[in-house]
């Protein structure tokens, strides 16, 4: 009985960790936005290592973006700008910075790592059934009332989308679309190549 009761127990803990969203502590993704690469993220916090890239949006290869790289050990998070000529390093200290947390970021705007799915749907891009947190707000000053939704493939508890729609806050008519996909989504060690640096560390400029 008292076995039965732990397995109970055990099962009921499980489903309770695969119904949230997940938060890992090392995990790498890319993030596009209605088609248009926006940023790629590597983050290993047992070894103290994040990088960030963000990439420029005006289709120039000469300007193509810009990368920082945190090191706990350094105590510096490292500015690679390639959007300057020629390209530019900074050793600031500190970090990592806000931006670099955009995944636990996120999880925090949608209730946090705990919070329960709210719906349970079916969806082409999770290859069937999505794990879907929903957040609802209205921006009076523009009249509209905003609708994010976070969707997580349930069968491998991978972060597939969110889709941000506005409406008009009166009329309920639709006024904008945004999806924003996380591709290539990987838990795990994060290999060393992701935290390799572009330019030599010597070049840099120490504040």
């Amino acid at each position: 009985m008292i076995f039965f009761s732990f397995l109970c127990l055990l099962l009921t803990l499980i489903n309770s960790v695969l119904s949230q969203i997940p938060n890992p502590n090392q995990y790498r993704f890319t993030v596009v936005t209605n088609g248009v690469p926006q940023e790629r993220l590597a983050v290993d916090n047992q070894i103290g290592k994040m990088s960030r890239i963000w990439y420029s949006n005006i289709g120039n290869e000469e300007f193509g973006g810009n990368q920082e790289i945190y090191i706990r050990n350094d105590d510096r998070t490292y500015l690679f700008d390639f959007m300057s000529r020629p390209a530019q390093c900074i050793a600031n200290r500190g970090g990592p910075y806000a931006e670099m947390n955009y995944w636990p970021n996120l999880v925090y705007s949608f209730g946090g790592a705990t919070k329960i799915y709210d719906d349970l749907i079916f969806d082409s891009d999770c290859d069937g059934t999505c794990l879907v947190w929903q957040i609802e707000f209205n921006a009076t000053h523009d009249r509209y009332r905003d609708v994010n939704r976070l969707y997580v493939k349930k069968s491998e508890q991978k972060p597939i989308k969110t889709v941000f729609k506005s409406f008009d806050i009166n009329t309920g008519k639709l006024i904008s679309t945004t999806i924003t996909r996380f591709l290539n989504w990987i838990v795990g060690s994060v290999p060393d190549y992701e935290f390799d640096y572009p330019i030599d560390l010597e070049k840099c400029y120490k504040p």
